[in-house]
């Protein structure tokens, strides 16, 4: 189900923000923009001086939403960031999976994504255009060959309105993760976490972060 309305249609873009600046990692990128300010363990800590708290305020002190401007900061990091990451759709199976899947185990990540995209109402058969893959190649993640990358994991997740539980668990099966200190890895989570699954708003998200669309 798209949830269009809990974020208040287009005030979405704020919630966002807020998310990303609480989230993304590259702190060499961060660091890199001209209003970026050191910020000390002390100034998070805000003077409690709990020693347990101090490895949590290392790594948040990198964050942009610590930053003592981090609306200007964000603007500038949307402003100059370069979507260049480059995946594949898929990658091959190991060997042990492909086998297992030949001899028709019901555990392997190609049955998996079809029971997940029939309890999505979708006919697992039909998707390879709607993915923008070959049949050829979406016929090999059906059969076990091939194992999907996080691009197409997201296009699936974002296609069908996976529910953030199914779309760990997918994510899980195929190896993969979230990784913050990408930018579209950050939004796709926030897309996930909140529902959001209209097109036009995933779309608006993506091109607020300089981000190659997925759909």
């Amino acid at each position: 189900m798209e949830n269009t309305e809990a974020l208040g249609g287009g005030n979405f873009i704020h919630d966002l923000d807020e998310f990303f600046a609480k989230k993304y990692s590259d702190f060499d990128l961060i660091a890199s923009m001209p209003s970026y300010e050191s910020v000390t363990i002390s100034m998070i800590l805000k003077n409690k001086n709990r020693i347990e708290e101090g490895e949590y305020a290392a790594n948040e002190m990198r964050k942009i939403s610590y930053q003592p401007d981090p609306a200007k900061v964000l603007a500038e990091l949307k402003e100059r960031y370069v979507d260049n990451a480059f995946t594949f759709s898929v990658r091959i199976a190991p060997f042990k999976k492909r086998l297992a899947a030949f001899f028709g185990s019901k555990n392997t990540v190609g049955k998996l994504i079809a029971r997940l995209v029939k309890n999505y109402g979708e006919a697992p058969e039909t998707l390879a255009e709607k993915l923008g893959v070959s049949e050829e190649v979406w016929n090999g993640v059906l059969k076990g060959k091939y194992i999907p990358e996080k691009p197409l994991i997201y296009k699936l997740t974002l296609m069908l309105g996976v529910s953030h539980d199914d779309n760990i668990r997918l994510m899980r099966e195929c190896g993969c993760a979230y990784d913050y200190s990408d930018a579209r890895d950050v939004v796709v989570r926030y897309l996930v976490d909140y529902r959001i699954y209209n097109r036009e708003m995933i779309e608006k998200a993506f091109d607020e972060y300089r981000l190659r669309r997925l759909l």
